[in-house]
């Protein structure tokens, strides 16, 4: 009877044991998961510059992380366009379904009193349509962990409503890159960084307002948009091909790098916005292997002559003064 009962002690206490374990073990998952989506949503996709208001000096202002945008994009006749609160508030994503929020991210539509609602071509659902489901599902898991934040966004003006969300982008349609990479699987994963789960692809390639793709297909990563910030000149999406005239052909992948996370090009000038660098920004958080593999991405394109005649620096050069790389 006694060894009866210590072998039913020791098969409870080893229960008890793998329960633990398997308990631990779920808790260490659910960590790299949201661990996952933080670094998706803040680093890569880079949500926070769109979604996080800014102090007057343009700082993101941490506390109110993700929160909405009073009139991000200022419209005619006094219309804004306003970027939606994705805290775990109830005037945020606290009451919309775990499906509810992949629509808004991959599809472009939101559940409105009438039946889906296009969100607007800035919302770029075209790019993320193409973002794999554990990376979707991580990013959702870490939006339900941002602390709620009391802020109701109201709905943007007339002019910012679309009868029809974007198609999704034709990854047929990008440019292939080259056989000779030296490293595939490098310029596979930067593919899927700059124009999958990243943006880099919606910046600089042209916008067709109006046009179901909203993309220029016929110049994908040759730049030319144009973004109206306030700053001393206008700034335009550069071209990214590896063209040595006109794009990044001249440059080394440690030089893509340093201006992808740091925002300085090869002359040591600055970048100027929405390029989402700096230490509050989200590039500056990327890890450089993912820095390094968009850059192999950007080398392996074909070289496509597209001169763009971007003159903003950033911080803004004083009228007379010459930009740094100049000196």
């Amino acid at each position: 009877m006694r060894n009866l009962t210590l072998s039913s002690s020791t098969i409870l206490v080893a229960l008890l044991l793998a329960c633990s374990d398997d308990a631990n073990s779920e808790r260490a998952r659910s960590a790299a998961l949201v661990e996952r989506g933080r670094y998706l949503v803040e680093n890569v996709a880079a949500c926070s510059n769109c979604h996080t208001p800014r102090d007057d000096m343009g700082a993101l202002i941490p506390e109110l992380a993700l929160s909405g945008v009073d009139c991000f994009i200022p419209g005619a006749n006094g219309e804004c366009l306003n970027v939606s609160n994705l805290t775990n508030h109830e005037t945020g994503l606290l009451r919309r379904t775990d499906d509810e929020i992949k629509r808004m991210i991959r599809d472009g539509v939101r559940p409105g009193p009438g039946g889906d609602e296009p969100l607007f071509s800035e919302m770029p659902s075209f790019v993320f349509h193409n973002t794999t489901d554990a990376d979707l599902n991580a990013e959702i898991a870490y939006l339900r962990t941002v602390p709620g934040v009391d802020h109701a966004v109201a709905a943007s003006g007339p002019s910012f409503v679309l009868a029809a969300a974007v198609n999704p982008l034709d990854l047929s349609a990008l440019p292939v890159p080259s056989s000779g990479a030296a490293d595939p699987a490098a310029v596979l994963r930067g593919r899927y960084l700059a124009a999958q789960a990243g943006q880099c692809v919606g910046c600089h390639t042209k916008h067709l307002d109006g046009n179901p793709n909203f993309l220029d297909y016929s110049g994908f990563f040759l730049g030319g948009q144009t973004f109206p910030l306030p700053l001393p000149t206008v700034p335009i999406s550069t071209n990214l091909t590896p063209d040595v005239e006109t794009g990044l052909g001249s440059w080394s992948l440690e030089e893509i790098v340093v201006a992808i996370k740091h925002g300085t090009d090869k002359r040591g000038d600055g970048i100027c916005p929405p390029m989402p660098f700096g230490p509050q920004e989200g590039y500056a958080g990327m890890a450089d292997e993912d820095a390094l593999d968009i850059a192999q991405y950007l080398a392996s394109l074909p070289p496509v002559v597209h001169a763009i005649d971007d003159q903003c620096r950033f911080p803004p050069v004083p009228a007379g003064e010459p930009a740094l790389g100049a000196l």
